[in-house]
């Protein structure tokens, strides 16, 4: 039976899968989802928490008033419900912002008078156990004329 590994840093992060063992986990199966999870040595257990960013307009009017929603959803590593608590750092084009949890959600509205794509992403280096995640892209179009 072959066996497969897990390459992980001194920070406990995996970074890669293999089938040759240096200083790697083994594991039961080969799966990707064991990438960018965090191995915690103590316990033999493998933690991840994956974030799916979502927004409920792709497209808005960049004329200050009209807003596009952007929700952060999680799931474990292996694709069981996860619940999180901490605040979470988004990024908006570079620029920072924190998200709280209010009312069990996880939300930013989004606006703007400039118009072009603004990409958006969480930042995950602030909670080694948050995985990376895929930015969204918002188009903010000139207002009609």
């Amino acid at each position: 039976m072959q066996r497969y590994y897990a390459h992980v840093n001194e920070h406990g992060k995996v970074y890669g899968l293999s089938m040759n063992p240096s200083i790697m986990v083994p594991l039961q199966v080969y799966d990707s989802n064991y990438m960018n999870t965090f191995y915690d040595e103590k316990t033999g257990q493998f933690i991840g928490i994956r974030i799916t960013l979502s927004v409920d307009k792709t497209e808005i009017v960049a004329d200050g008033t009209d807003t596009a929603t952007v929700t952060a959803s999680f799931k474990n590593w292996d694709g069981t419900p996860a619940e999180y608590t901490k605040d979470l750092v988004v990024s908006v084009d570079g620029v920072r912002a924190v998200i709280k949890k209010v009312k069990g959600a996880y939300t930013i509205k989004l606006s703007s008078t400039v118009e072009g794509i603004k990409m958006i992403s969480i930042i995950t280096s602030e909670d080694p156990h948050l995985m990376e995640s895929q930015p969204i892209k918002v188009n903010f179009v000139a207002p009609s004329k």
